[in-house]
């Protein structure tokens, strides 16, 4: 690692242990975003091994999402996201096996949605407005529940 390279790590290292709960889910969307964006070029580049790195990397960052909904308590939220979440990695295995972009482009777009939406939570809630769930509860994904989703969220590598 080069000294440019060890600096923006640790920038976004402090920038993940700093973050809300709610801006860490902005920030896996991002890196999911980018994931997606680097597996097309390398798509395009027909180079086999960065399109399964890129999107092995969305897919697990998908998956965490996904296994920090609470389904029990999260209503019709939790149950659809997670229906969403199932559906982008099938798409994205799709994609993988197919060797196409387009696939890619659909789930872009749903979570190009998603991360929209959830910066509009951030901006509502850094600006003191209300926000629709419990305030005092330590959030994560909507249908999420407790400090322990928080924490395995902080430790989930989403580097870029």
């Amino acid at each position: 690692m080069t000294g440019a390279e060890s600096l923006a790590y640790r920038y976004k290292e402090v920038d993940v242990n700093t973050a809300s709960p709610l801006q860490l889910v902005v920030m896996l969307y991002d890196a999911a975003i980018l994931s997606l964006q680097q597996a097309r070029d390398h798509i395009k580049k027909k180079d086999i091994e960065g399109r399964s790195k890129a999107l092995n990397h969305c897919n697990s960052i998908i998956t965490e999402l996904q296994s920090c909904l609470n389904l029990k308590e999260g209503s019709e939220i939790a149950s659809s996201l997670d229906r969403l979440y199932d559906y982008m990695k099938h798409r994205i295995f799709e994609a993988n096996v197919d060797q196409s972009s387009e696939p890619l482009k659909e789930v872009e777009g749903l979570l190009e949605n998603l991360c929209s939406a959830w910066r509009e939570l951030v901006n509502k809630s850094s600006n003191g407005s209300p926000v629709n769930f419990d305030q005092n509860a330590t959030y994560s994904n909507p249908g999420v529940s407790g400090k322990a989703s928080t924490a395995r969220m902080k430790s989930l590598n989403i580097s870029v």
